[in-house]
């Protein structure tokens, strides 16, 4: 495991619009402190769609926090094609987030770099911060942008593929239920026993017959699924955290999350598939996606060749 210790101060912006003379044109960015994997990659994506139409090189600074289990990066995926992925503490990633709050930017293994704000000159050489400063970018690339997909490391991928080979995954619908930590995050379900039976409820629906591989954070949701399919597959997982609505998987622990990186690959070898939230990758598999009343599930195809 490799961290990258880099010298973080005060930023001297007297270089800042100069001309950089001999040194690539590049792109350092970060995401927050509790940005998951999904979070950081749609941030990458953006960030990468700009550096390839306008000429820049792409340096990632992958915070080791709790939101991805203190993963370095190459523990859970495969490199970036154009993109250098650096590893950093915690603290180093609060002390440029401090800074930059403070200063507009900072000084990076001696060199400083100036935080991106919106209807401001980039220059050669400049930071990106999180979805804020990508969402800046994104405005001057047209759409779509290329696909950038967080391929799992060879290790989780052999184990991925294992797993779809043994439990005939390509003859499965894949159930996809994310519960919320926050109760104030949209364009999703929450962590509240009302909701949960509001989505169960709906897939109900599907006949018990259909073959199904099932990816939750929730135990309720997972044992709820499993009881009613009579042919259902999911990675066996401890639901550490207790809310009042239940147990849950517990966002800081390593193993899990490891376990979900090999769900999502399972989830999108699926053949159809239903998702509650949303998940990592999801844009690549968007044909497979359906919709409420999901009349098509009970009539897939799920005869052995």
């Amino acid at each position: 495991m490799e961290v990258n210790r880099i010298a973080i101060n005060s930023a001297v912006f007297a270089l800042i619009g100069k001309p950089t003379m001999n040194r690539e044109r590049l792109i350092l960015c970060a995401a927050t402190i509790n940005s998951g994997v999904r979070h950081r990659y749609l941030m990458l994506r953006r960030v990468r769609a700009y550096a390839d139409r306008y000429g820049y090189n792409v340096r990632m600074l992958w915070g080791l926090t709790e939101a991805v289990a203190n993963h370095c990066h190459d523990e859970l995926f495969s490199s970036v094609a154009g993109v250098d992925i650096r590893n950093i503490s915690r603290a180093d990633l609060k002390e440029i987030k401090d800074l930059c709050e403070r200063d507009g930017g900072f000084t990076y293994e001696g060199e400083p770099f100036h935080m991106i704000r919106a209807y401001q000159g980039q220059g050669d050489r400049f930071f990106c911060w999180d979805l804020e400063g990508s969402n800046h970018l994104a405005l001057l690339v047209p759409q779509p942008f290329p696909q950038l997909l967080a391929a799992p490391n060879p290790t989780l991928q052999a184990e991925i593929d294992a797993y779809i080979k043994v439990n005939r995954v390509h003859q499965r619908l894949g159930i996809r239920v994310r519960a919320m930590e926050l109760p104030h995050q949209k364009d999703g379900i929450h962590r509240l026993k009302s909701e949960l039976d509001a989505v169960l409820h709906s897939l109900y629906r599907i006949p018990w017959y259909v073959p199904v591989f099932i990816v939750t954070d929730s135990e309720y949701v997972q044992q709820t699924l499993v009881s009613h399919f009579v042919d259902s597959a999911c990675f066996a997982k401890e639901f550490e955290a207790i809310e009042p609505s239940g147990r849950y998987v517990n966002r800081d622990d390593r193993h899990a999350m490891k376990t979900f990186v090999k769900e999502i690959g399972v989830l999108c070898a699926c053949k159809k598939i239903i998702s509650y939230g949303g998940f990592l990758n999801d844009c690549s598999v968007q044909s497979k996606l359906l919709k409420e009343p999901y009349d098509e599930a009970a009539f897939l195809n799920v005869a052995s060749a």
